[in-house]
């Protein structure tokens, strides 16, 4: 958490609350709320506008100036979040990693505790490479599924390849019960099986992405949507802490319909 809706919204607002400001600082921040700014290599410009994109779990902000952009790969983890405060008060948000102030007294912070955000400038996250988004690249991201469906990954259940963001970027935790109980598939099938003999199951994929962000996202555990609207009509739809659960190998909890108990 969050996952792909959760991590579109936040780039929409980031869009949202930025279209119209310019920034001036740049600054990562380490232990104890201490601010530095990114140097000239990092950042060779002092005035820029931020754009926000997204893939899979991660928000690529462009910083951009003129022709120049200089794109920041933000990885969100487990309790990444987004805050706009001014600018005085962002010693106020504990762990803030990046902060970025505009020309009006407020500034964009990214957020997280246990398990939060990181950033890249090269986008070099090792544990994170991820496949075409399944919302904005569903042809690509199918076809990557399907040609790749021979390789020995998919000989393991779907309920654990799901989480692979090579394959479903944007999939986490409740999305691959949400996706797998509305598929109505057995979880501890092969991935293989499963995608071979639904031919249904990816396209819902999509939708359940989809679903999941018009709801507004996730606000499950320590993710807020940065638009403060509630969730009422998530939480009915959502499939997560009902059913029976197991723990995968990373001691992740799957939420599953009791139908399929082994």
């Amino acid at each position: 958490m969050p996952e792909g809706p959760e991590i579109r919204i936040m780039s929409d607002y980031i869009n949202h609350i930025s279209s119209d400001k310019t920034f001036y600082r740049a600054h990562h921040v380490k232990k104890g709320n201490v601010p530095y700014e990114f140097n000239t290599t990092e950042l060779p410009f002092e005035k820029f506008k931020i754009h926000s994109d997204f893939n899979g779990k991660k928000i690529v902000l462009n910083l951009v100036n003129k022709e120049e952009i200089i794109k920041i790969y933000l990885f969100m983890g487990m309790s990444g979040s987004i805050k706009w405060v001014k600018t005085s008060e962002w010693p106020d948000t504990k762990y803030t990693r990046l902060r970025f102030d505009s020309n009006d007294g407020f500034s964009l912070l990214i957020y997280g505790g246990y398990l939060g955000p990181k950033y890249s400038i090269k986008d070099n996250f090792k544990s994170s490479v991820s496949g075409p988004d399944i919302i904005k690249e569903y042809d690509n991201f199918e076809n990557n599924v399907t040609r790749s469906l021979n390789n020995k990954e998919f000989e393991k259940p779907i309920y654990e390849v799901l989480l692979n963001q090579k394959y479903f970027a944007g999939v986490g935790n409740y999305l691959r019960s949400t996706i797998i109980y509305y598929a109505d598939v057995d979880p501890f099938l092969s991935a293989r099986n499963v995608i071979l003999n639904n031919k249904q199951f990816l396209p819902l994929c999509k939708q359940i992405l989809e679903h999941s962000y018009k709801l507004n996202g996730g606000q499950l555990k320590d993710w807020n949507n940065p638009f403060n609207i509630d969730s009422d009509k998530f939480d009915d739809w959502v499939f997560y802490k009902r059913g029976e659960s197991i723990k995968d190998k990373q001691g992740r909890t799957f939420w599953y319909n009791p139908k399929w108990s082994k």
